[in-house]
């Protein structure tokens, strides 16, 4: 008899009588290091407007008092 085994099989779902492919695995968990990066490059992403702003304003402000000056 002949068998396919060997052969990688795609994995089908029947959903509602259609055949649908499953959701796909969920990834592989990062190491340690790799996850504090991705922490820290979110959090340097989703500031930016903060840090823009303070920039601003303590550009103003040095501007400001410099503008008094001799």
């Amino acid at each position: 008899m002949l068998t396919f085994d060997s052969l990688p099989q795609a994995r089908v779902v029947r959903s509602k009588g259609q055949l649908m492919a499953p959701p796909p695995s969920p990834p592989a968990p990062r190491s340690e290091i790799a996850q504090k990066l991705y922490e820290g490059l979110a959090v340097a992403v989703g500031l930016w407007p903060l840090t823009a702003v303070m920039l601003l304003g303590f550009g103003l402000l040095i501007l400001t008092g410099m503008y008094g000056s001799p």
